[in-house]
């Protein structure tokens, strides 16, 4: 089995792996290059076919290439030497094509140089460029850009690699060798959105189809103060799948055991609040201290932050009080405008477990403007294997939205599209998936009741299998 390995974003590490994986099994492996490749460990230099034969036959594996002055490189074989190590082994590796280190790239003319004799090739293609600008990520800028019709400092999305890779390799070599398989190995894969579109670059399906803001964490929600309000709160929002961080200058208040629910819990002054606070812009925060004093400091310290709501506890006497101080030392009045006080939506409530469903539901409301994630902290950092099942189209009635998704695995699930009957049926059907597929659910009122569901509809669930 000869491999000619092309394409930019992770050859040397695929070599590795199959290299490995061949080894594993007892057999011998050669590993060359037809341009220039890294010098490893015990590489034989400018070697006779006897001498490539001997480690072969030593060591079950042999690196090989022409010494290249002043360099950490190797150069290739001589045809006739590649040739001969390449029938010798069960299995030859070769580096066909070149990207200095960038993680895409597209081939110039004289690119890749497969060897005649190859069986297969594999096109590597490196994730990591997904999100950078093709000025910081491209090899062969200028043909790349072509391409694309894109400009130097866009910013590369799934879409442009599959592109490179369609155009720039598969499509011209399998026309160029029809003998030979052809696929697509991305590199560099690393999260769970990298994942699936690694999966879709494989299986060459339109990876247009895959939304990134689906790969988001969880919403988190902030909430300053640990006194009822806030306890109830927290009940709602683990309901409601927020990820919760609470704050509060009292150590009887701010524990694990008064506030089981809570992800989070820090004990701390108010003046330094920011050091608990996470990263990212598209957070809740709701303050409810126990008094006027530790709300404006806390409303003070999401102010000076990007955020997506900003809710504060308080008489409507309090809040415009509160407002024309924020206004006195500065805040916009837009800004200051923009937080919600009284918090919670007017609903009448007055007890602590009112106040939080008001609060809940304007929570609700605001977060459901946009598109946001219900992926959990778990779903999105799990190494597991499995077929991940997503929601990409839904009518009727349906718990949870476009995007949600679970991860089915060999002897547990990981995360939720809704529960109930309709959730126990995709959960069923996972296990027979082996490729990408798309299936609906489609339902008479009569089906959607012993699904679960309260009305007729239709759920599109994409289902794609995952592996490390």
């Amino acid at each position: 089995m000869v491999i000619a390995v092309a394409g930019s974003g992770g050859k040397t590490t695929r070599i590795h792996k199959l290299r490995d994986q061949w080894l594993s099994q007892g057999k011998t492996v050669f590993v060359g290059t037809t341009t220039h490749m890294k010098i490893e460990k015990e590489t034989i230099l400018d070697p006779s076919i006897e001498e490539i034969k001997e480690q072969l036959e030593k060591k079950n594996y042999c690196m090989a290439g022409t010494s290249i002055a002043g360099t950490q490189k190797i150069g290739p074989l001589p045809d006739e030497i590649l040739k001969q190590a390449a029938d010798f082994a069960d299995a030859a590796l070769i580096e066909a094509d070149g990207s200095r280190g960038l993680p895409v790239k597209y081939p110039d003319s004289y690119e890749p140089v497969i060897p005649d004799f190859a069986d297969e090739i594999q096109i590597v293609t490196g994730l990591s460029a997904l999100g950078r600008t093709c000025r910081e990520a491209a090899h062969r800028k200028d043909l790349v850009l072509q391409c694309l019709g894109i400009k130097e400092d866009d910013i590369l999305e799934p879409v442009h690699l599959q592109r490179l890779v369609t155009e720039g390799y598969v499509n011209p070599l399998r026309r160029r060798y029809p003998s030979a398989r052809v696929r697509v190995c991305p590199g560099q894969v690393n999260t769970l959105y990298e994942k699936v579109i690694a999966r879709f670059l494989q299986e060459e399906k339109d990876v247009s189809l895959i939304q990134k803001e689906w790969f988001s964490s969880q919403p988190k929600l902030i909430i300053f103060g640990a006194g009822h309000v806030a306890r109830q709160l927290l009940k709602l929002a683990g309901f409601l799948d927020f990820y919760t961080i609470v704050l509060d200058d009292r150590e009887e208040f701010a524990n694990r055991e008064k506030l089981p629910e809570a992800d989070e819990v820090y004990c701390c002054d108010f003046q330094k609040a920011e050091e608990y606070l996470p990263e990212g812009d598209q957070h809740y925060y709701v303050v409810v201290t126990r008094g006027h004093a530790g709300d404006e400091i806390c409303v003070k310290k999401v102010l000076a932050r990007s955020y997506a709501y900003l809710g504060m506890i308080g008489s409507r006497k309090k809040v415009k009080a509160a407002f024309e101080s924020l206004e006195a030392q500065g805040f916009s009045k837009e800004a200051v405008e923009g937080i919600h006080a009284p918090i919670g939506l007017a609903i009448g409530a007055r007890t602590p477990e009112e106040i939080a469903v008001s609060i809940a539901a304007e929570l609700i409301q605001i977060k459901n403007q946009g598109t946001v994630s219900t992926m959990t902290k778990e779903l999105l950092e799990t190494q597991e294997n499995g077929v991940l099942c997503i929601i990409i189209k839904k009518s009727g009635s349906s718990p949870r939205g476009v995007g949600s998704m679970m991860l089915v695995c060999k002897d547990k699930v990981i995360g939720s599209i809704g529960g109930g009957a309709l959730e126990n049926e995709v959960i069923r059907t996972a296990p027979q998936i082996s490729q990408i597929t798309v299936r609906d659910f489609s339902l008479s009122n009569e089906e959607s009741a012993n699904l679960g569901m309260i009305c007729g509809g239709t759920n599109q669930i994409l289902f794609v299998p995952i592996c490390q």
